[in-house]
């Protein structure tokens, strides 16, 4: 099982040539920041189910929620349905308490005893020495966003450690700084190309949900051959 310790000599195959030096916590600092990145683009997905009881419409937010980076993805309810039945916008919201999200506040129903109503949300990825939950083909380019972003601060490093006394060291102190920020542009491309990034895209991918769309005519009835009990 791969722990942050993999992480650790993937960073250390990217950086060792560049005659790069990190310290373990620099290193893990790199490494939970690039973590911090790729899970705004491939997070985890999780489920929480919540039995009704006829009463509760206020569901408390799921276990491990991490507030402004945990997001909703459905609400199924009742679940068993085929296809899924899934709650449209208008039938929830968070509902806060000053200015923290409390609960999932449900608008137009509520649970029936012995019904279940499936939440689908998303929570960071989490390395550890435990273990890790970056899928396994991502790790190389995980490791090398951490990379990137060490070589990145090293670079900055660099580049402001500069001597005007003594022209040599100015000079190697450029030579590195340039040496460094180029191999960082190099391994981040390669994480960006590994996930399907552009260079023009966010690594925040854009939300997205299905809808039913209940229109009526100019007349105010059904349409006469799409009617909204089939859409």
């Amino acid at each position: 099982m791969s722990t942050i310790l993999t992480f650790e000599t993937l960073f250390g195959d990217r950086v060792r040539d560049s005659g790069a030096k990190f310290t373990t916590a620099q290193i893990d600092r790199a490494i939970v920041e690039a973590v911090k990145r790729y899970a705004r683009v491939r997070p985890v997905e999780a489920v929480q189910d919540y039995p009704g009881d006829g009463a509760t419409f206020d569901l408390a937010l799921p276990t491990g929620w991490v507030p402004d980076l945990s997001t909703v993805r459905s609400l199924e309810y009742p679940t068993g349905q085929r296809p899924a039945a899934l709650l449209e916008a208008e039938d929830w919201q968070f509902y806060r308490v000053s200015t923290a999200v409390q609960t999932i506040r449900l608008t137009t129903l509520t649970p029936s005893a012995g019904q279940t109503l499936r939440v689908t949300w998303t929570k960071p990825h989490l390395v550890d020495v435990s273990g890790s939950t970056i899928a396994v083909q991502d790790e190389e380019a995980v490791a090398n966003l951490a990379a990137a972003i060490g070589l990145r601060q090293l670079a900055a490093h660099y580049a402001n450690t500069v001597d005007p006394s003594i022209a040599a060291d100015s000079v190697n102190y450029r030579s590195k700084s340039s040496e460094y920020s180029k191999l960082a542009t190099e391994l981040e491309q390669q994480y960006r190309q590994h996930l399907g990034i552009t260079d023009t895209d966010s690594e925040t991918l854009a939300g997205g949900t299905f809808v039913d769309v209940d229109r009526l005519s100019s007349l105010n009835q059904d349409p006469l051959t799409h009617p909204n009990r089939w859409r």
